[in-house]
């Protein structure tokens, strides 16, 4: 699993945040229609919204208002598009707005059953497949709550629905994680929880992996880490979690030796179900007390944090 660049449709994304940063000042007096999306258009602002972040909230809670869920062959060519950028406007919005947004436009979707099932495929793709660079629990909760209380869906999509909704409940962004013992390679066990420092890096990977060592690569060349990890702010906590011990013991080598590399002996983050392992590597960004500050990230998204 790597992270996926997406370089076309570029100019929507820079006219979509040009649009974000000067839509008070104009007022948006008139329609802006995204190129390429056969004619889907942003909410026009109301004139008495002059605060930024008011302007950012409500093109995202109304931004499917011109999309015709009813027809099913509407915006067929272009909703992946239109989707895409709506998750560029939920970039400058809070995350009780980005949820109520989700839920909105799944709302909508229940329109016509045939929209429903696309937008559902849709956000599958985007906000739970292990290679997107959009995937995101937090967004994802509303589609599967939506899914599971809907009456106009298989069973057998509930089935799926409810299983991954009570993993993508484990571990969120704000919560403390949970908590498991590792092995290091001398046979000696600590806790996650043991560890003091004011910052976690929690890579759960496989070295032989090419995504893995991808990752590894980055964080070692990655100035603000290893800096961090120089002053002995961040602790990165590589942990193997499958059951072949040789084969993690065979790249221990190149593992930095600024980590604490181990196993987890007892499979609980696998066999438990702890943790979300749907794809390897995955990230976690951890503060002092534990608590979920980046869940399943990018090393970008990391450097990005500290870099605010």
């Amino acid at each position: 699993m790597q992270k996926k660049q997406i370089p076309k449709q570029q100019n929507k994304k820079v006219f979509l945040i040009l649009f974000l940063s000067v839509s008070i000042s104009c007022n948006n007096a008139t329609q802006n229609k995204i190129d390429g999306t056969a004619d889907f258009t942003l909410p026009k602002l109301p004139v008495v919204i002059t605060d930024k972040q008011e302007s950012h909230k409500y093109i995202a809670l109304n931004y499917w208002n011109d999309f015709n869920f009813v027809d099913s062959t509407a915006y067929r060519q272009t909703t992946n598009q239109i989707f895409e950028d709506f998750l560029t406007v939920l970039q400058y919005v809070d995350l009780q707005t980005i949820q109520q947004s989700m839920e909105t436009m799944m709302l909508k979707a229940e329109s016509d059953s045939i929209a429903y099932i696309r937008f559902v495929n849709i956000c599958e793709r985007y906000l739970y497949g292990a290679n997107s660079p959009y995937r995101s629990d937090e967004l994802y909760i509303p589609v599967l709550q939506s899914i599971i209380g809907t009456n106009i869906i298989d069973e057998n999509y509930k089935i799926i629905a409810e299983y991954r909704l009570q993993m993508a409940m484990k571990n969120r962004t704000g919560e403390a994680v949970a908590d498991f013992e590792y092995t290091l390679e001398t046979g000696t066990t600590h806790k996650l929880y043991d560890i003091k420092t004011d910052f976690i890096l929690l890579f759960i990977n496989n070295p032989a992996c090419n995504a893995c060592k991808q990752y590894t690569e980055h964080i070692q060349n990655s100035i603000i880490i290893q800096q961090l990890l120089k002053e002995k702010l961040l602790t990165v906590l590589a942990v193997y979690p499958d059951e072949d011990l040789d084969e993690w013991k065979k790249y221990k080598t190149q593992m930095p030796a600024n980590w604490i590399n181990a196993c987890d002996k007892k499979l609980a983050i696998r066999n438990g179900e702890i943790y979300d392992l749907r794809a390897i590597p995955t990230l976690y960004l951890l503060n002092k007390d534990k608590k979920v500050l980046l869940k399943d990230t990018f090393v970008a998204s990391v450097e990005k944090y500290f870099d605010r």
